[in-house]
């Protein structure tokens, strides 16, 4: 089984960590949110706490871990957020298994690995990794989710939350996101989805963003202000309560 972090009552609200990152890193909208849903925060094989599963190379594998987690909880409909690659994965999963996910959040994703806005290139990523520690690669991106890089004062906790993860789990999700592309299966969507990001993200631009949410059927985008990658870290009061209203509003 995966690790998982969980907290709550309510209705189940599945909340996907994304590229070096650890489901942990949801801490304070558990703490915000829990009142109103049973919040879920996988770790990715490979990653964070789930660094001995073995690691995966698809999105696709690390949807269907995803929903083994969730299938071996007992739990069948939930909302669904993911974030940047998790949001891939919370894609993937929507379109394998529409009749699961009621809402989606799509937190700074895309539908495609192909990402002309990223600080840099997948490949430029992986020689990094393959050269040196998967800990100092961690620290040099986790500081690129934020305005402020490493001096903000929630990066300490973000990088915290993703320690842990494998050489073979970075380098697998490397190589699934840049051969990962549902653009031509977004027509299949008809939940009501929200694309969520901070207007200074340097991993997913903003047109991108834009260009997602107006191929949707029934999407909505909001830009949080003053906020880059982790925008739910930096800015969580009025994350949390975007994501609260679109949940909640019927």
């Amino acid at each position: 089984m995966l690790n998982y972090h969980r907290y709550g009552t309510g209705p189940t609200f599945v909340m996907q960590h994304g590229f070096l990152g650890g489901g942990g890193y949801f801490a304070p909208q558990m703490a915000a949110l829990g009142h109103s849903f049973d919040i879920i925060a996988p770790d990715l094989p490979g990653f964070a706490g789930s660094n001995t599963q073995d690691a995966v190379n698809s999105i696709k594998a690390h949807s269907i871990a995803q929903l083994r987690l969730l299938d071996q909880l007992g739990i069948d409909k939930f909302n669904l957020l993911g974030h940047s690659m998790g949001g891939m994965v919370a894609l993937q999963t929507a379109l394998d298994y529409p009749d699961r996910v009621e809402k989606l959040v799509l937190y700074a994703t895309n539908s495609s690995g192909n990402l002309p806005g990223r600080f840099e290139t997948f490949d430029e990523t992986a020689k990094k990794v393959e050269s040196g520690d998967v800990n100092s690669i961690s620290k040099y991106v986790t500081a690129t989710w934020f305005t402020d890089y490493e001096k903000a004062p929630m990066f300490p906790f973000c990088l915290s939350a993703g320690t842990g993860a494998t050489t073979e789990a970075v380098i697998g999700a490397l190589n699934a996101l840049k051969e990962w592309d549902v653009s031509k299966r977004l027509h299949e969507l008809d939940i009501p989805i929200l694309v969520i990001s901070g207007d200074k993200d340097r991993s997913y631009a903003v047109d991108g963003l834009v260009q997602l949410t107006n191929t949707l059927k029934n999407a909505e985008l909001c830009l949080l202000p003053n906020g880059a990658h982790c925008v739910h870290l930096e800015q969580a009061d009025l994350f949390n309560a975007t994501i609260a209203k679109f949940l909640l509003t019927r």
